[in-house]
């Protein structure tokens, strides 16, 4: 997608801190900021005044999303030292308030402090925010998560009014209910998400699944999905012993997946063929329980500099995700590293099926099992799932028909 020179303008409204983009937000937002310079829009990141800093008085922006950002606009700050700092007395305040509560954890006492993703804004921060969009009117205005589209209800300016859905909020909060795991997010429900987004006028979704559902009704031609983007690898061997490879940074899914995969599924691989080999690529290494840490045959890889050490046929990428509500961006990253990928068909519905026929789906631990133990055992196979994997699913995952939605979605502000 070549760049192109024009005065578009696109506002994003953002509630949290973009230091990062080792996490799948982070990565998803680079793909769209990426994407909408591809697509000729000027950049402007409008931040909530408190709610960004979380609970930091102190801030910054990843320099990748920095280079793709023209203005940033962050009310109550002064920048100084590549930062952000917070004025207000409320964000510092809240600052010694968790210290305390840091100080209280690692003196042994539980202590559950809730970040702020996904928590609803003050009216007054709404106001402030929506103010700061309509100084420098935008062809199109879009909230970064379901939760800032209130700020869309306030904007006075002729705009286009859209959301950018990372997740649907109260999805993740229902399917955390189900695995019984313990909420550090604000819990919203279906009717409180579709208030927060009446506004708008168009969706950006990361994953083609949530399409379908969210907000129910909407128009399916004003609603298009974002791809994720996984990074180019270099020469990956074509050589090496069979292994499962396990790739992912720290969230509740990853956690859930691996620890899941080495105490329902990893025994029963063992078992059936015991000089199987599991490798641990990325820092969800750190946050296997305890229990499982020494589980057999096991190497914890930690962060990996280069990831096509790890590919290659002989490598068998595993996604045994039983948590998700976007995209599992890792089976993306197995394929772009010529991986034969095994995994849970939850891991797949992010896809919206695109992937289909690329990956070996195994509904059940046993199963799953099976498929790993079968591939060990079969380079024939290996090779045949690997040939090729990386050019289609660069192919099937560009995003040129986001960019045409945007530039379309701009031609019709009011």
């Amino acid at each position: 997608m070549p760049m192109t020179n024009t005065s578009k303008t696109m506002t994003l409204l953002v509630q949290r801190q973009l230091d990062a983009i080792t996490t799948g937000n982070g990565a998803f937002l680079e793909t769209f900021l990426r994407t909408a310079k591809a697509a000729g829009f000027r950049v402007r990141i409008v931040f909530a005044p408190w709610h960004a800093f979380g609970n930091r008085p102190f801030a910054s922006i990843h320099p990748r999303l920095r280079a793709l950002i023209d203005e940033v606009v962050w009310e109550g700050t002064v920048e100084a030292g590549g930062r952000y700092w917070s004025i207000s007395p409320r964000i510092w305040v809240r600052f010694g308030v968790r210290l305390v509560h840091e100080l209280m954890r690692r003196a042994g006492m539980k202590v559950q402090w809730r970040n702020y993703f996904g928590r609803p804004m003050s009216s007054a921060e709404v106001v402030r925010m929506s103010r700061a969009a309509d100084r420098d009117p935008a062809d199109l205005t879009i909230a970064e998560y379901s939760s800032v589209g209130p700020v869309l209800d306030q904007l006075g300016q002729p705009t286009r009014k859209g959301v950018f859905v990372h997740d649907v909020l109260w999805m993740r909060a229902q399917r955390y209910r189900e695995k019984g795991l313990a909420f550090d997010f604000y819990e919203t429900n279906e009717a409180e998400e579709c208030g927060w987004v009446k506004s708008a006028d168009f969706f950006v979704h990361a994953s083609a699944n949530e399409m379908a559902f969210f907000p129910p009704e909407f128009p399916a031609d004003h609603a298009v999905w974002l791809r994720p983007v996984p990074p180019e690898f270099g020469k990956i061997p074509s050589e090496g012993k069979p292994q499962v490879v396990f790739l992912g940074t720290t969230h509740a899914g990853n956690v859930d997946a691996l620890n899941h995969f080495l105490e329902d599924i990893w025994p029963i691989i063992l078992n059936r063929q015991p000089d199987a080999e599991l490798k641990v690529a990325g820092s969800v290494g750190d946050a296997i329980a305890p229990a499982l840490k020494k589980s057999p045959s096991m190497t914890l890889l930690g962060r990996v500099e280069k990831l096509e050490d790890i590919g290659g046929s002989h490598a068998i990428g595993i996604a045994p995700t039983r948590l998700a509500t976007g995209v599992s961006i890792k089976v993306a990253e197995y394929l772009m590293l010529g991986m034969p990928v095994v995994a849970y068909p939850l891991a797949m519905e992010g896809f919206g099926g695109r992937l289909d026929g690329m990956v070996d789906i195994a509904e059940t631990p046993d199963t799953f099992a099976d498929t790993v133990v079968r591939l060990l055992n079969n380079a024939e196979e290996r090779k045949r799932l690997s040939d090729g994997a990386p050019a289609r699913t660069r192919e099937i995952l560009s995003n040129q028909e986001v960019a045409d939605f945007l530039n379309a979605e701009a031609a019709l502000k009011p």
